[in-house]
């Protein structure tokens, strides 16, 4: 395949009107299980400080693990992207509103894929993560032994809080004119860059 190894980074699209959101402390601790969920139940967030004064829905939200409406649900329900559980999520608005058409994107796959010597980062031994990353190269080798179908969307093992998202399932994606995501092409991306 021509695009193999073309991954890219998911962000927010850099609109104020668009609210962080904020897992309640009730919220089931789901990002930290390495497995799919039984029987999940629904996570639950609120929106994050500061609230835009006119907070604005979009189809992706940031906590920042990755919450998505039922566009981007449908887009990745329909691909069957193996290694994720979409879990649906409920978020209470500014006044109180609730909005119900929500899903967590838990991410079960984790690739130690980062190309330590061509990569530019700071490690730390001590929790054994690289952050910040200045530069990421991925490890082609590595992902060549994992088939392209049980990789479209994983954690960067390394890190712990980068999504990279396979060139395939962007494009799905972005076919659906998604409103407040954005994706930023591995290859081409420097730290920051999502705030410009």
């Amino acid at each position: 395949m021509e695009n193999e190894f073309e991954y890219y980074f998911i962000g927010r699209a850099n609109n104020p009107q668009h609210p962080l959101l904020t897992e309640y402390s009730d919220c089931p601790p789901y990002s930290y299980e390495k497995v799919r969920i039984e029987n999940p139940q629904p996570m639950s967030y609120r929106l994050g400080k500061p609230v835009p004064r006119k907070p604005k829905m979009a189809d992706y939200h940031s906590t920042p693990k990755s919450v998505i409406s039922k566009k981007i649900f449908d887009v990745l329900d329909n691909m069957n992207v193996k290694g994720i559980q979409l879990i649906p999520s409920v978020i209470r608005g500014k006044n109180d509103e609730i909005y119900e058409n929500y899903w967590y994107i838990h991410i079960i796959n984790r690739y130690p894929a980062l190309d330590r010597e061509k990569s530019i980062y700071t490690w730390d031994d001590f929790i054994e993560v690289a952050s910040p990353l200045k530069k990421v190269v991925l490890n082609e080798d590595f992902l060549k032994t994992i088939p392209l179908e049980e990789r479209l969307v994983f954690y960067l093992k390394e890190n712990g809080v980068k999504q990279l998202f396979h060139k395939s399932v962007v494009d799905a994606i972005m076919a659906t004119n998604p409103e407040g995501v954005a994706f930023y092409n591995v290859k081409e991306w420097q730290e920051g860059q999502q705030f410009d």
